[in-house]
């Protein structure tokens, strides 16, 4: 009979501990609930927004890209939507590229963007001649805040352009367009984008570039064309810079460019 006595008493004892062990759980579950809470009523408070940074914009200003974010002044710095601010900033800009939204703490916003590079100017259907860049995106049909070199592209043209939308050539042209961002491609980091005023893809196995009125480039096709881009900018280098004339790098003889030189008239 002990042992039972024993047993009921410990049985007995159990049900306090449980209820200890209760407590003190959810004693501590308040605790964290409270910090928690804190937390959050403390980052509501302090960590606002007061500045927002941009970089990497030319042709749009501080205030275009700032306004077509989104960000006012007094917004929780934890509570911005960083993939909605880059969407805003892309759908109200045609011109930029990429865009990245970063928080420097306690109350600055910095979106950094990278706007298209330019590939050419090109004659639409309804008129007019359009931006597009290089990727075959229609940019608009005025460029504010621009005073690099815009190559016109011929040959082709665009049909009901919209900016923000891939640049679609009249039908039987594609071949056409696709040539000429071909060579804009070809043309990165060469140097050749401040020199090329045209590129003439009306024939894609004889294509024409031009230099201003100074040089007549005879391209052939698009084969070999970094080779080309390459060869291009040594011949331009290498010529007299007085000279005006033709250079042929359609390589029909051999593996190297001929000048010709143009007649002088009064």
């Amino acid at each position: 009979m002990a042992y039972s006595r024993n047993g009921a008493r410990r049985r007995a004892r159990r049900p306090s501990r449980r209820r200890e062990l209760h407590t003190g759980v959810l004693g501590r579950l308040l605790i964290m609930a409270a910090v928690v809470a804190a937390i959050v009523l403390g980052v509501a408070i302090f960590f606002r927004v007061r500045t927002v940074e941009v970089q990497g914009n030319s042709i749009y200003s501080w205030e275009q890209v700032a306004n077509a974010s989104g960000v006012a002044p007094g917004d929780n710095l934890f509570m911005l939507n960083r993939e909605a601010v880059a969407g805003s900033i892309k759908a109200q800009l045609p011109y930029v590229q990429n865009v990245s939204v970063g928080r420097i703490l306690p109350d600055t916003v910095v979106i950094q963007v990278e706007e298209s590079q330019i590939a050419g100017l090109v004659e639409a259907d309804v008129g007019g001649s359009w931006y597009i860049n290089t990727e075959g995106r229609v940019l608009g049909s005025s460029l504010d805040n621009f005073s690099g070199q815009v190559v016109e592209m011929t040959g082709f043209t665009l049909v009901n352009p919209q900016t923000g939308q891939d640049a679609r050539p009249t039908e039987g042209q594609e071949e056409a367009m696709a040539a000429a961002l071909e060579i804009i491609d070809a043309m990165e980091g060469t140097g050749l984008m401040e020199k090329i005023t045209t590129i003439n893809v009306e024939k894609t196995y004889d294509i024409e570039l031009l230099a201003g009125d100074q040089y007549q480039i005879l391209l052939g096709g698009t084969d070999e064309l970094p080779y080309k881009m390459q060869y291009l900018q040594a011949v331009l280098d290498e010529l007299d810079p007085y000279l005006r004339g033709t250079i042929d790098l359609t390589f029909d003889e051999k593996r190297v460019a001929r000048f010709r030189e143009w007649e002088q008239t009064e």
